[in-house]
């Protein structure tokens, strides 16, 4: 005979067979909706509609979000007109009997703070329209914010409040904890999808980013190029420069400028040759003009004003002495020296007397007419070649030449640091795509693929 308790236990074993076979194909179903949310989500995007790409994308991970939120927001609407009901209460309630001054006084003016929070709260309850996930996310945000800060009240004085107004407090603590529960429900569907939430919020600035790198880009290709057809232009202008000068290079006229360019040359030549060696003419008696002049300075021998221009011609510049009396100087000095007035060691004073005497036996007019001679021919090639009109043509041409190649130096640096820089914003670019791929793979759970074009 079979116990009578035998078939309840039979019931209960197959009932909790069926309980763990329906669990297996719950966990089965929703396995299978995840696989068609994520096939709902398309794989290729174009840049410029991802934003597009993400509102599909959220609607298939959270495909009963909007019907769960305008349930949710039809209670919470609800709970609203409660609560502002409770806060009248409150305000209105007279205090219970025989409850002891000081906790009394602390009940009133806490219920005072914690009616304005409360009515503070309520005000701040807007319903939004929106059931996407950001929008529920903010509203589930800014209600536990309010909630908070409407029961940050020390616990003493929640006690005091109790103690005086238990039914009015006992309600409004009531639809509080029924409205976070609500609140709590809301985002049930978005909990266990943060990190595709965080991925969803970061999208639209990685995009962003990529963006303005784009732009940069086309920016700076586009000046690269109106560089690059700069450049082009130049080399033109260069060549056509220079071909001008080869054809005026050829001609009879370049020929007569090249001769007298050439006969200027060595005529100067000889000029500073010339006076390399008037510069040294007077350096053997050079101590005993310095001692001379700081004598005259001293007063210790007196020059006349002719002999001290000379005096001072001949130390600041040879050359110029040329046009001075320096023969009559050259005597002076002679007949100082011999009257030993300047103090010159016998060896010295020899030496100097020799070189005055080669001088004023050398011609050195004759010298002084040779360097005239050097100047005026200089001169006369000079105004030649200021009357060729060649030249003054070969100096535009020059002129244009280098200022053609200084711009082209300086475009062809611009282009180097432009190339430079844009290569810099590709690989910034390639970065940004990098992450903002990894960040939709995220959110699709598969592989992505964005067309940049």
């Amino acid at each position: 005979m079979v116990p009578p308790y035998y078939n309840v236990f039979l019931m209960a074993s197959l009932l909790q067979k069926n309980i763990k076979s329906i669990n297996i194909q719950l966990k089965q179903v929703k396995w299978l909706n995840k696989i068609f949310d994520r096939e709902k989500i398309p794989t290729t995007i174009a840049f410029d509609e991802i934003d597009a790409w993400l509102d599909t994308a959220s609607g298939a991970l959270f495909p009963s979000l909007s019907t769960t939120a305008i349930r949710f927001y039809g209670e919470i609407e609800d709970l609203r007109d409660r609560l502002r009901q409770n806060i009248s209460e409150l305000q209105d309630a007279d205090p219970a009997e025989r409850i002891p001054t000081p906790i009394t006084k602390s009940g009133l003016n806490t219920r005072d703070k914690m009616v304005k929070r409360l009515n503070y709260m309520v005000e701040k309850m807007s319903i939004p329209t929106g059931t996407d996930y950001k929008t529920v996310v903010s509203f589930h945000r800014m209600m536990i914010s309010s909630m908070e800060f409407a029961l940050a009240i020390p616990q003493k004085n929640i006690y005091c409040i109790r103690s005086l107004f238990p039914d009015e407090v006992e309600k409004i603590i009531s639809n509080l904890d029924r409205l976070k529960t609500i609140l709590n429900q809301l985002i049930v569907p978005l909990v266990e999808k943060e990190s595709k939430i965080i991925n969803l919020d970061k999208v639209p600035g990685i995009v962003q980013s990529a963006k303005d790198i784009k732009s940069t880009i086309e920016r700076e290709k586009d000046t690269a190029k109106d560089r690059e057809e700069g450049v082009l232009a130049l080399e033109k202008r260069i060549e056509a420069d220079e071909e001008r000068m080869r054809i005026l290079e050829e001609g009879e006229e370049w020929m007569r400028l090249k001769e007298l360019e050439t006969e200027l040359s060595s005529l100067e030549k000889e000029l500073n040759m010339f006076e390399a060696d008037l510069a040294r003419l007077f350096s053997p008696m050079d101590k005993a003009l310095k001692l001379l002049k700081k004598q005259d300075e001293t007063g210790r021998h007196t020059l006349s004003l002719e002999d001290r221009r000379v005096l001072s011609s001949i130390l600041s510049s040879p050359i110029r002495a040329l046009d001075e009396n320096v023969g009559d100087f050259l005597r002076t000095l002679r007949n100082i020296i011999k009257g030993d007035i300047l103090p010159l060691k016998d060896r010295g004073r020899d030496k100097t007397l020799e070189w005055i005497e080669h001088l004023l036996n050398a011609e050195i007019f004759s010298t002084r007419e040779r360097r005239n001679i050097l100047q005026s021919n200089i001169g006369k090639i000079k105004d030649q070649l200021s009357g060729l009109t060649i030249l003054k043509d070969r100096r535009e041409i020059e002129r244009s030449i280098i200022s053609a190649k200084g711009q082209l130096a300086r475009l062809q640096e611009e282009m180097t640091r432009s190339k430079k820089h844009i290569d810099s914003l590709e690989k910034n670019l390639t970065c940004e795509i990098g992450l903002l791929l990894n960040a939709l793979e995220s959110i699709a759970g598969k592989k992505i693929d964005i067309n940049l074009s």
